[in-house]
């Protein structure tokens, strides 16, 4: 054969190959390019993925270009680097496909599509960066922390991931990172950590981007763990910052389970639409928080209450109980009381929970006294007891002040004239004395004396008054 038949296919191919490019660049999007499709013609899906061969990373915005003898296809890669068309293909076919990218050397793959069956890539197209002819770099003079997979681990057996992998990278004076002609021995090692936390490996050669990478993986203990690089250069070390990677805790263990209101006692026995938060706080079987994002789940007997919450990295995680039908009602503790409930799952998918009990406090009740009469002897005294509570029993909520006013000549009071209600539940709170006594016994005349007991607070205001005489 001569060396003009050789020479004029080649020169065809290249020319066909050339206008395919030049009708792609003129479009700003992907351009499927092809005849109608015959009676014949079956759709096929081609896909795959481009990556760096020298990174692994995938390339992003490459194009594709589909040719045989009936199809030119042109597409380009995602940011994963992944790409899929869809053709018509005769029974069987071979295509070449081209890829191609700025900064990227091209490449070419043949493959043979059968029509009607799809073509998956099982291995990614790898593209080599274009020489950029950048100058060697110097030796490394700063290490810095380049990326991480993770902020944060589990501890061993928590169910969350336990290892995270950070990539360092060194740099020479000019910034720029160290090539394979000054690849380094890259050191790791732990500063602080709560106990367990370990690297992997401990030491690795620099790669031809002056990265080297670390896997940490936890240990039994949440906390936080400093991780530091370092390479040895001559007679001085140079040394990153050090990476904070924070360690949470395992699943819910029943003895660092445990619920508590904001308040214990809030008045909506009566007064609906009233809140009170209901917090739980979850520990693992070290003490630790647990995981971020472990549920929690709530009942309660009275009233309404929000289904669940998701615990953050504190171990913490609160719902809102809404006063609301049903009224509370208590076999053991009586009116007004309800149980509230939350559940969780341990290591062993069993289920644990622990509860607390909510006063429903009512409607403020006029202060019952005794006695309601009472004559004062000169010089003398009397005592009184007096009961503030609501209508069934329990004490008022936290805020409520009480006071006594005693008026008359030369009397005065002592005793629980002003008081202060804590978040309490304990029917104590609810029964109180006082003293009312002459303050001049050289004076005997007898004289009117007025004595009232109020309440004022969040389950609203009462008052009783009772009159007596003093001498």
């Amino acid at each position: 054969m001569s060396l003009t038949k050789k020479i004029i296919p080649a020169v065809v191919f290249v020319l066909l190959f050339i206008t395919s490019i030049l009708n792609f660049s003129c479009k700003p999007n992907s351009t499927i390019t092809q005849p109608a499709s015959s009676g014949t013609n079956q759709t096929s899906i081609i896909s795959g993925q481009v990556i760096s061969d020298t990174t692994g990373i995938p390339v992003d915005s490459a194009i594709v270009q589909v040719y045989g003898s009936s199809v030119n296809t042109s597409i380009f890669t995602d940011s994963q680097g992944k790409f899929s068309t869809s053709i018509q293909l005769p029974s069987s076919i071979n295509l070449t496909l081209f890829i191609t990218k700025s900064d990227f050397n091209q490449d070419t793959v043949a493959i043979t599509v059968t029509g009607g069956t799809n073509y998956a890539f099982q291995s990614p197209i790898s593209l080599t960066p274009a020489s950029s002819g950048q100058k060697p770099s110097g030796d490394p003079v700063s290490i810095f922390l380049a990326s991480q997979s993770s902020t944060s681990i589990g501890i061993i057996g928590s169910g969350s991931p336990v290892t995270a992998t950070l990539t360092f990278e060194a740099v020479d004076s000019s910034g720029t990172p160290i090539d394979l002609n000054h690849s380094v021995m890259v050191n790791f090692s732990i500063g602080a950590q709560p106990g367990g936390a370990s690297p992997s490996p401990v030491s690795v050669q620099s790669n031809d981007l002056g990265q080297a990478s670390v896997n940490i993986t936890s240990g039994t203990k949440a906390g936080v763990v400093q991780v530091y690089a370092s390479i040895n250069l001559g007679t001085h070390t140079i040394y990153s910052q050090p990476v904070a990677l924070t360690i949470f805790g395992g699943l819910p263990d029943l003895a660092h389970f445990s619920i508590i209101p904001a308040l214990f006692n809030f008045p909506g026995y009566d007064i609906f639409n009233l809140t009170d938060a209901i917090t739980a706080i979850v520990g693992d079987k070290y003490s630790n928080p647990v995981r971020p994002g472990t549920a929690v789940y709530f009942q309660s007997t009275a009233g309404v209450i929000g289904a669940s919450t998701n615990t953050d990295a504190s171990g913490i995680g609160s719902v809102i109980l809404r006063s609301a039908a049903p009224l509370a009602n208590n076999t053991q503790y009586g009116t007004g009381f309800a149980m509230v409930t939350a559940y969780t799952a341990d290591e062993n998918k069993n289920m644990i929970y622990d509860s607390v009990k909510i006063l429903f406090s009512g409607i403020a009740q006029n202060p019952i006294v005794s006695p309601t009469t009472f004559d004062i002897p000169n010089g003398g005294f009397q005592n009184f007891t007096y009961t503030v509570s609501d209508e069934n029993g329990n004490p008022l909520a936290k805020g409520t002040t009480i006071s006594v006013a005693v008026s008359g000549t030369n009397v005065a009071g002592q005793g629980d004239v002003a008081v202060t209600l804590p978040d309490t539940q304990s029917k104590t709170w609810a029964h109180f004395g006082f003293q009312v006594y002459d303050t001049n016994d050289t004076v005997n005349v007898s004289a009117p004396v007025s004595v009232i007991i109020s309440t004022n607070g969040p389950n609203g205001s009462s008052s009783t008054t009772i009159y007596g005489t003093s001498h």
